[in-house]
């Protein structure tokens, strides 16, 4: 099952005991450097010339040249975000914090619902049902632009959108971040049931 917490109204009411403490969760510079490896090996690769001990730029078509220019920005971009000292995503009273991708806060009273899944390349993502009118303008412009085309590759992540009541989801990858994809859903469902539980206990009693 990919839910890691139920959608909103299905919460039995507010959760007893201290709120959760605040999380912070940096990129993984060991995850990001494992990345970074298969790109410098593509260059190598690259520029090997039939075993030749030397070699020249001048010998590589411009097909390889491209191709060594976009391993190598790839490269320097996994290594900007390895040794990026912000977090990537927060989770605290607020709402989810969130860098990558450039959500802004989504705070809880904008959260219908949260599961998790496998995606092809992203590897584990948190996918969020949000209501568009509680967030503002940053994240709904990223929503409008947003391009779901791992919905068709993930079942998981089209059932998860098939009982999300026809509300937009955001997939934030965890795969690459300072803790664990199992750790950081566990820590998502503990806020999602103390938080929206209680948003949702404040929506029936303000009805």
């Amino acid at each position: 099952m990919a839910d890691v917490g139920a959608h909103r109204g299905g919460h039995e009411g507010p959760q007893a005991g201290p709120p959760p403490e605040p999380v912070n969760l940096y990129p993984s510079r060991t995850q990001l450097g494992i990345l970074i490896l298969p790109c410098l090996l593509g260059v190598g690769m690259i520029l090997q010339t039939d075993g030749a001990a030397e070699f020249t730029l001048t010998d590589l078509s411009w097909t390889n040249i491209m191709a060594i220019v976009i391993c190598l920005f790839v490269a320097g971009l996994l290594l900007q975000m390895a040794f990026d000292r912000k977090p990537v995503v927060v989770f605290d009273a607020a709402g989810i914090h969130c860098q990558r991708p450039p959500l802004g806060l989504v705070p809880w009273s904008a959260v219908i619902g949260m599961g998790a899944a496998n995606a092809t390349l992203a590897r584990r993502v948190l996918m969020v049902a949000v209501d568009p009118n509680r967030l503002d303008e940053k994240a709904r412009s990223y929503i409008r632009n947003s391009v779901g085309f791992l919905n068709l590759i993930s079942p998981q992540m089209r059932k998860f959108d098939s009982q999300a009541q026809g509300y937009p989801s955001v997939h934030i990858p965890i795969s690459h971040l300072s803790r664990s994809a199992r750790e950081i859903e566990s820590l998502a469902q503990e806020f999602v049931l103390y938080y929206v539980a209680i948003e949702d206990e404040q929506d029936r009693h303000g009805g």
